[in-house]
C-alpha cells in the first residue's frame, strides 16, 4: 500500500524540487516577517537581556534569578559572544536552527510516508508555526520566541530522534555506539530546557527502544546501545553542574555547593512542579482545565467533523464522470469543497481535534510497525513516525483540552500539526486504494491538500493583519525591531520614548529596574538592573516571593525606576500593586524611596494607564 515512489528501505531523497520548495517558502516567509517577530514588553526583552549579562561576567541563578533550565540561556550568551551583543544575532542563529529543525522533521516523516506528504507537512508546519503571529501579542513564533528553551529543546528533540533512527538503522557496533551517545547527549540537553519537551522526547526515545524488541535479535537495542544512549544523556546536566560549582558569582563573590548547583541545572523541574505556578488560572485556561467538559465535547465535535470532512472528500472522489462537463462540475465541487473545509478551520476550531490526531497517528504508525516486524526495513521505515506520534501525544497534554496552534501551540502543537498533514496526504489515499477505482486516490488527496492549503493561506492572512500594523521602530541598528501601531498598541512607541530618555538623561552606569515587566528597556538602553529579578510578574513572584524581592530591591536599589502598565487579569490579579497577593509590599517600597522625574502617556498604575512612569531615586 503505497502511494507514488515509497521508500520501504528506510531512506530519505531530497530531490532538487524539494530544497529548492522549502528553501523558497523559508526565504519568502522570513522576508514577509523580516523584524516584525518579537513583542517590544512582553517576554522577549529578558530573551535578550540575560544572555547579554552573562557575557558580561553575571552567573545565571546566582547574579541572576530565572524560572528555565541553563542551557538556552548560555547557547545565546554563546552566539552573542561569537557573533557579538544584538538581536540580529539571534535571528540570524535562529533562522539557521528552524532551517535545521525542519530538515529533521522531514527526514524523519519522508522515510515512512512518501515525496507527497513530507514536503507538504514540513512547509505546512513552517508557514503555520515558523514566522507566524495569531495574538496581539508577537513571541510565539521560532524566530524570537518567547522562551528559547521551548526551540532549543523542540530542536534537539529532533535532532536525538534523527540520531536515534540512524544508530538503530546501522549493524556493526562501532558505527552504532557513537550516534546512540549522540542521541543521548541531544535528549540529555532537552532536560536542561522545558519539562514538557523534555517528558515528550524521552517517551519518544523510550517507545522506540522498547518496539525494537519485536524485531530480530539483531535488531534490537542491546545493553551497550543504552548504556551509550543514557551515558550521553548525562554529559550535559553533569557538564552544567560542574560548571556552576566551580563558576564565581559576580555580586557575591561565592561559589555554589555540589548541592546548590544541582538545584540550580533543575530549576525548570522543580519551578513546573515545586511551585504553584500550574495552579494558576492562567495555565489552568492553557490546558483547558477551566471548563473541562466544554473543552472535552468542543475536542470530540472537532475530530467528528474532521472525519466527516474526509468521508465527504472520499466519496466524491470516487467516481470520475465519463462526460467533459460533468468531469469538469465534479472537479470544480472538489476544489469548493477543499477551499471550504480549509477556511472553516479557525472558525470552527477543527485545531482542537489536534490530540486525538495525534493519537490515531500513533496508533496507525504502531499498527504498521507492527504489521512489518517481520520484515527489518520496512519496520525500521515506520519507527520515526512512531517517535514523531509520541512526541505529538505527550507534548499536546500541556493543553489537551484547548489544542491549538496560537500562543503556547507554535511548538506544542507543531508534531500533531504535521501528523495531522500526513494522515490526510499519505495514509487516506493508501487506506482506499485497494478498493477504491483508478485516480480516486489521487483526487481524495487533491481535495484533502486543497484544504490543507486554504487553512495554511487564511492563517496567512490573519498573520498579516497583525504584521501590517507593525511600522513602529524599536530600538536601533542590529537591534531593531517593528511594533505594532495604533491607539491600543502604545507599547513600541512607548519603549522608544523609554529608551531614548533613559539614555540622554541617565549616566551610562547608572542602573535602572523596570516593574512589572520590560527588561526590554534595559536591554536596549544597555542599562543594567541591580537585582536578580528581570521580571516582576505573577509567576516571578509566586516562584521567589515577594518578600524576598523586597529584600533584594532594599540591599541593592537601583538608580532609577520604571512602572510600566501590564495587564495581568489573565492571571486572576488586578494591576501590579493594586491588591496585597500581587506587588503590594513592593509598589510600597518604591512610592517612600523613589520619586517621578517622568511620565510618558498614562499613569501606568490605573486601569487604562497606558503609559511609563520614570522614577529616580529620592537624595
Amino acid at each position: 500500500m503505497t502511494i507514488g515512489r515509497s521508500t520501504p528501505t528506510g531512506t530519505s531523497r531530497h530531490t532538487p524540487a524539494v530544497v529548492a520548495a522549502h528553501a523558497f517558502v523559508f526565504a519568502a516567509l522570513t522576508w514577509w516577517s523580516w523584524r516584525k517577530w518579537p513583542d517590544p514588553l512582553v517576554d522577549f526583552g529578558r530573551e535578550l537581556y540575560v544572555p547579554w549579562q552573562i557575557t558580561r561576567g553575571q552567573l545565571l541563578y546566582g547574579d541572576i534569578a530565572s524560572l528555565f533550565g541553563p542551557l538556552s540561556s548560555y547557547v545565546n550568551a554563546f552566539w552573542f559572544r561569537l557573533f557579538g551583543v544584538s538581536f540580529t544575532t539571534l535571528v540570524a542563529c535562529n533562522l539557521a536552527i528552524l532551517a535545521a529543525t525542519t530538515a529533521g522533521i522531514y527526514h524523519l516523516i519522508r522515510v515512512a510516508t512518501d515525496e507527497v506528504a513530507a514536503p507538504a507537512a514540513t512547509l505546512t508546519v513552517l508557514a503555520l508555526c515558523g514566522f507566524s503571529q495569531y495574538l496581539d501579542v508577537g513571541n510565539y513564533n521560532f524566530i524570537s520566541p518567547y522562551s528559547h528553551e521551548t526551540t532549543h529543546g523542540f530542536a534537539l528533540s529532533v535532532a536525538a530522534f534523527v540520531s536515534l533512527w540512524r544508530a538503530m538503522r546501522l549493524e556493526r557496533r562501532g558505527e552504532r555506539l557513537w550516534l546512540f551517545g549522540l542521541a543521548g547527549v541531544c535528549a540529555g540537553a532537552v532536560l536542561l530546557t522545558k519539562p514538557e519537551t523534555a517528558i515528550a522526547a524521552i517517551a519518544a526515545v523510550t517507545v522506540a527502544c522498547a518496539a525494537t524488541r519485536f524485531l530480530g535479535r539483531d535488531d534490537r537495542v542491546g545493553g551497550w546501545d543504552l548504556a551509550a544512549l543514557s551515558s550521553g544523556a548525562m554529559l550535559p546536566p553533569l557538564g552544567f553542574i560542574l560548571y556552576f560549582h566551580r563558576s564565581v558569582s559576580l555580586h557575591q563573590s561565592t561559589r555554589m555547593s555540589w548541592r546548590e548547583a544541582g538545584r540550580a541545572v533543575a530549576t525548570g523541574w522543580t519551578t513546573a512542579f515545586g511551585t504553584a505556578i500550574a495552579r494558576n488560572p492562567f495555565y489552568r485556561f492553557e490546558m483547558g482545565l477551566d471548563h473541562p467538559l466544554e473543552h472535552t465535547l468542543r475536542m470530540l465535535a472537532a475530530m467528528l467533523g474532521l472525519i466527516a470532512f474526509v468521508c465527504v472528500a472520499v466519496a466524491i472522489a470516487w467516481r470520475r464522470p465519463s462526460r467533459p462537463l460533468a468531469r469538469a462540475l465534479v472537479a470544480g465541487l472538489q476544489l469548493l469543497l477543499g477551499v471550504g473545509g480549509g477556511l472553516a478551520v479557525p472558525r470552527y476550531e477543527v485545531l482542537s481535534a489536534l490530540p486525538l490526531v495525534a493519537i490515531a497517528g500513533f496508533a496507525v504508525s504502531t499498527y504498521l510497525f507492527a504489521r512489518r516486524r517481520h520484515d527489518r526495513s520496512r519496520a525500521m521505515a515506520m519507527l520515526p513516525l512512531t517517535m514523531w506520534s509520541v512526541f505529538a501525544v505527550v507534548l499536546l497534554t500541556k493543553m489537551w483540552l484547548n489544542a491549538r496552534i496560537y500562543h503556547y501551540g507554535f511548538y506544542l502543537a507543531l508534531p500533531a500539526v504535521s501528523l495531522t498533514v500526513v494522515l490526510l496526504l499519505w495514509l487516506v489515499p493508501v487506506a482506499i486504494r485497494p478498493w477504491a477505482p483508478a485516480g480516486a486516490p489521487e483526487r481524495a488527496r487533491f481535495v484533502l491538500a486543497t484544504a490543507i492549503a486554504a487553512t495554511v493561506a487564511s492563517h496567512l492572512a490573519l498573520s498579516a493583519i497583525w504584521y501590517g500594523d507593525k511600522v513602529t521602530p524599536v530600538g536601533t541598528g542590529g537591534d531593531r525591531f517593528l511594533a505594532s501601531k495604533g491607539p491600543a498598541f502604545w507599547q513600541g512607541d512607548a519603549v522608544q520614548q523609554a529608551v531614548e530618555r533613559i539614555q540622554r538623561r541617565t549616566p551610562p552606569g547608572s542602573t535602572l529596574t523596570v516593574i512589572p515587566e520590560g527588561v526590554m528597556i534595559n536591554y536596549l538602553s544597555r542599562r543594567e538592573t541591580p537585582v536578580p529579578f528581570v521580571n516582576f510578574m505573577p509567576p516571578e513572584l509566586i516562584a521567589f516571593g515577594e518578600g524576598a524581592i523586597v529584600q533584594s530591591l532594599d540591599a541593592h536599589p537601583p538608580d532609577y525606576l520604571m512602572l510600566v502598565h501590564r495587564t495581568t487579569a489573565e492571571y486572576g490579579y488586578a494591576l501590579f500593586g493594586a491588591s496585597a497577593d500581587y506587588g503590594q509590599e513592593v509598589m510600597a517600597w518604591v512610592r517612600s524611596r523613589y520619586v517621578r522625574t517622568d511620565l510618558i502617556g498614562r499613569d501606568p498604575m490605573s486601569a487604562s494607564g497606558f503609559g511609563i512612569e520614570i522614577l529616580e531615586r529620592a537624595r
